[in-house]
């Protein structure tokens, strides 16, 4: 037999002649017409809606009434995520409880009463779990929160008479051996109660969704990081209407408890039907699931013909370029680097207190860059997350603007521009490329085109911790001439230190920020790269991103950062809109997917920088003019300090004793530590400086042009 499609909602059905209605399940078994038919009020494991089906006899039984069929769909029945120990688990822990003594019947001595009579309460409360069944919807808001709250008062009772016999158990009988067991037990239970103690008062507040069992809801409650009562109705909604049938919700929904989602992750990965090698990207990076992150804007579609175009590959990964153009008309060029996970996390990264299981590396460089644009600064490329399509599986990953210039500070080779003339003559003979090349201190010299390629690495055989011989290989540093004393190049690159102290970027060494410069030579702007290593939880003073400060701060034996203590000069502009910074808003340009923690640590350097602020204006040592950032007392604030550089020149010049060395390091220290121009400017001077041990090749800033 055949039934025509019943459409969605509610209809009146014809009148049920006869039937019986069992009392356990509500099930409704009875004649239709011509035919004997089957309700089933609750629907099977994976079921949505009512079904009717043939039953192969009639069975009599009292008349029923005109009742109406309903089809709208239910959540999946059955998700089941205990934190509780079954008794199966329990008995494989503790063991098997003693048998009772009997003769001929009679019971002559009980044995295990006490953990007999916790496996029937823990069994009990199992199969209070099991038998849980909605109201099919749609059901009234009022039937929705009387079930809900019955179905919870009966848990929480299961859950107290548990909890008795457990302490039955504990304070009983002193040769009773597993105690502890029962104890840990007891420790479930407990937190079993808490958790629908939370769903009674979300009960309370917002009532009970629809489609939403007592079991459902608890299984998300108990995901990692667990779902409230509104948004499990949510998830459950979207699901019900995106077209899955029960099998595949329910198949969908076990695979997602297995991630460490939030609620509002999983919610938009059902609306955005997005595939599941994709969601496990996420859920591994943990970048959270959002509008903004999930790819809605930096994806295949939007990119020009032509698509990602390789731009080269490092240890671990691939970068791609990509030129796109948006709904808007307007276009943007981009760099992709897909996402990466596992492997040995960066010192810095563990110790700032960055996750080293779920980093949300792309997340913090999206949120420097949120922060860099709400305080004006212009000192960080735009980063957004984007997905794309590599190698034939979608990617997720980070898309960031170019950042074009030159970085203070380069490591390997270098490719330097040649005029055609300056390339013509070099070409004329391969020792000249590697004289020219040797004159500005590098190893060697290789004509490319429109350039030479100045080798300052090399390779070498050594062996390893097995005794194996192994190919090294070793880059040296060049440094790039600039003028620190530069008035645009002093403001941006402090604007650069403020933000820094305030994300909490342990890693701004001379290679993570690149310097621009405009056709006439003039440094029009900086820009800050890899703004990952940001935002750990450790770091409680914005002065802490200095190496040596965390160090005496903290106590720490050593640290990895590469940062600036707080600038002792700030442009009018950076301080009012530090100043006018909330926590709150703090928080909220930082967006999801970083730690409380995290947030409550940047919101206390934020607090620490407004004092810091306040007490530079007392002290008249905010710039309001650009041009007034090239004068000798700003360079004297910034750590350009004649004094100190006599002083470590005569340290040096002494013989070297311990004590003598343990000075020179601290000095040098100081002067590093005071701003990212006074480190820079330091390091230029040490590698022009003839004889010393930090020699570096230097290389004329104008050849880069």
């Amino acid at each position: 037999m055949s039934f025509s499609p019943i459409q969605p909602g509610s209809t009146t059905a014809p009148s049920w002649t006869t039937g019986t209605l069992p009392t356990d399940t509500g099930d409704v078994q009875g004649t239709l017409g011509d035919h004997t038919v089957k309700a089933l009020s609750t629907p099977p494991q994976g079921g949505l809606g009512e079904e009717l089906r043939t039953a192969p006899e009639p069975t009599d039984g009292r008349p029923l009434q005109e009742r109406t069929v309903t089809t709208a769909p239910q959540a999946p029945v059955g998700l089941r995520r205990e934190a509780l120990s079954t008794p199966t688990a329990l008995r494989a822990t503790v063991g098997e409880p003693k048998r009772d003594w009997k003769l001929f019947g009679i019971t002559l001595l009980h044995r295990s009463s006490g953990y007999k009579e916790v496996l029937s309460k823990l069994d009990s409360f199992h199969r209070a779990t099991g038998n849980d069944r909605p109201p099919a919807p749609p059901s009234t808001p009022e039937a929705r929160k009387t079930y809900a709250e019955g179905q919870i008062a009966r848990l929480s009772q299961e859950l107290d008479e548990l909890e008795h016999s457990c302490d039955a158990y504990v304070n009983g009988n002193t040769r009773h051996t597993h105690k502890d067991d029962i104890a840990q037990l007891k420790t479930q239970v407990q937190a079993q109660r808490a958790q629908l103690d939370e769903l009674r008062a979300q009960v309370e507040q917002g009532g009970w969704p629809e489609g939403v069992s007592v079991a459902d809801a608890r299984a998300f409650a108990q995901h990692t990081p667990p779902l409230s009562l509104a948004e499990t109705g949510a998830v459950l909604a979207e699901l019900r209407t995106g077209g899955m049938s029960a099998g595949e919700q329910h198949a969908w929904i076990e695979k997602m408890l297995d991630l460490p989602l939030d609620g509002a992750s999983l919610l938009h990965a059902a609306q955005l039907k997005m595939p599941d090698d994709l969601v496990r990207q996420y859920a591994g990076t943990g970048v959270p699931i959002r509008p903004e992150t999930s790819g809605q804007t930096f994806n295949d579609g939007h990119l020009d013909p032509g698509g990602l175009q390789k731009l080269g590959s490092g240890a671990v990964n691939t970068v791609f370029k990509g030129d796109y153009t948006f709904d808007d008309g307007s276009h943007f060029t981009g760099v992709f680097k897909p996402s990466q996970t596992g492997g040995q996390p960066p010192e810095a990264v563990v110790a700032s207190g960055i996750s080293t299981e779920r980093p949300a590396m792309e997340q913090r460089n999206v949120a420097v860059h949120k922060i860099d644009q709400h305080l004006g600064m212009g000192v960080v490329p735009r980063a957004e997350v984007g997905v794309h399509d590599v190698g034939g599986q979608q990617r997720m990953g980070l898309v960031m603007s170019f950042a074009p210039g030159q970085s203070p500070l380069k490591s390997g080779d270098v490719v330097q521009p040649l005029s055609p003339e300056k390339h013509q003559e070099l070409s004329a003979d391969p020792r000249l490329a590697k004289a020219y090349a040797q004159e500005k201190g590098f190893l060697d010299g290789r004509l490319v085109d429109g350039g030479i390629r100045l080798i300052n690495s090399m390779e070498y055989e050594d062996f390893n911790e097995a005794g194996d011989i192994v190919t090294a290989h070793v880059e040296k540093s060049s440094v790039l001439d600039f003028d620190f004393s530069d008035p645009v190049l002093r403001e941006k690159t402090t604007d650069l230190q403020w933000l820094d102290a305030l994300c909490g970027q342990v890693d701004r060494h001379a290679q993570n920020y690149i310097i621009q410069r405009g056709p006439e030579g003039q440094v029009t702007g900086v820009t800050g790269i890899d703004n990952d290593f940001s935002f750990g939880s450790v770091l409680q003073d914005p002065n802490d991103v200095n190496g040596p400060a965390f160090k005496e701060r903290t106590g720490a034996f050593k640290s990895p950062f590469n940062g600036c203590l707080l600038p002792q000069v700030v442009s009018s502009k950076t301080a009012t809109a530090l100043l006018a910074l909330t926590p709150e808003k703090l928080a909220e340009l930082m967006g999801p997917g970083l730690t409380p923690e995290e947030v409550a640590a940047a919101q206390n350097r934020l607090g620490i920088m407004q004092t810091h602020i306040r007490d530079l204006q007392a002290k008249e040592q905010v710039i309001d003019k650009t041009e007034d950032w090239g004068s000798e007392r700003v360079g004297a604030l910034l750590g350009n300090d004649p004094q100190a550089l006599t002083e470590l020149d005569r340290l040096r010049a002494l013989p070297p004793t311990p004590e003598i060395n343990r000075q020179i390091e601290a000095l040098e220290d100081k002067i590093c530590a005071t701003s990212y121009i006074a480190r820079e400017s330091f390091a230029l001077r040490e590698a022009q400086r003839p004889g010393s041990p930090l020699f570096k090749p230097v290389l004329s800033v104008n050849d880069f042009r």
